[in-house]
């Protein structure tokens, strides 16, 4: 008898240790359900060298100090590019002046050979000034569009128009520290966008 007892005790304190868990977990499902993925842990990313829309070098640790949201895309985009940041503009509008320094905003384009630092300024200006804006050479974009699992490529129009570049709709995530530590899929809708960048802000990424 006193073992059954003792063999109860242990499965209620399981229980109800499970049930604690799970709720301070509950954030975390919901924003994951929500398109936001946090790793496990966060991914290193190796420091670069790239131009910024103000022609001055820019490296890693210059987006260090706080949450950065980075996407890939070019000027030339037809419809991601502008929509993306449209979305990240009104979002950005939404969040409270505390929370709008501890986030920064960034677009790494693809597409150095057409994207010079005059081009993304007059870009990324029309949509937000505080946004940035990052360019390098291939082998540098390539390096930093694998760490933080992106793709694009060079498509050729046939009816020998200017050239399209394909390429990721995510928003990477680094933290303050300069590591990746997720993504949030599309859509960048405001309505969707902004509980997620204020669950993130306020600490429900760890």
């Amino acid at each position: 008898m006193l073992r059954v007892t003792g063999l109860l005790m242990v499965l209620l304190i399981a229980l109800a240790a499970g049930l604690l868990s799970a709720q301070q977990n509950q954030p975390a499902r919901l924003l994951q359900q929500d398109g936001l993925v946090l790793f496990p842990r966060p991914l290193p990313v190796s420091d670069f060298a790239f131009v910024d829309e103000h022609g001055a070098t820019a490296a890693r640790s210059d987006l260090q100090g706080r949450w950065q949201l980075l996407f890939f895309g070019y000027t030339y985009c037809p419809d991601i590019c502008p929509m993306t940041l449209t979305h990240l503009n009104r979002s950005w509008q939404r969040l409270t002046p505390g929370q709008q320094q501890q986030l920064g905003v960034a677009m790494v384009s693809v597409d150095p050979q057409r994207d010079t630092p005059e081009s993304l300024h007059l870009y990324m200006d029309y949509f937000n000034p505080e946004f940035r804006a990052l360019t390098g050479n291939q082998a540098a974009l390539q390096t930093l569009a694998t760490e933080l699992h992106a793709v694009y490529n060079r498509v050729e129009r046939p009816d020998g128009q200017a050239y399209l570049m394909d390429h990721s709709a995510n928003l990477a995530i680094l933290d303050p520290q300069g590591r990746y530590r997720g993504y949030i899929s599309p859509p960048h809708d405001p309505e969707r966008l902004v509980p997620l960048l204020k669950l993130l802000l306020d600490g429900a990424a760890g």
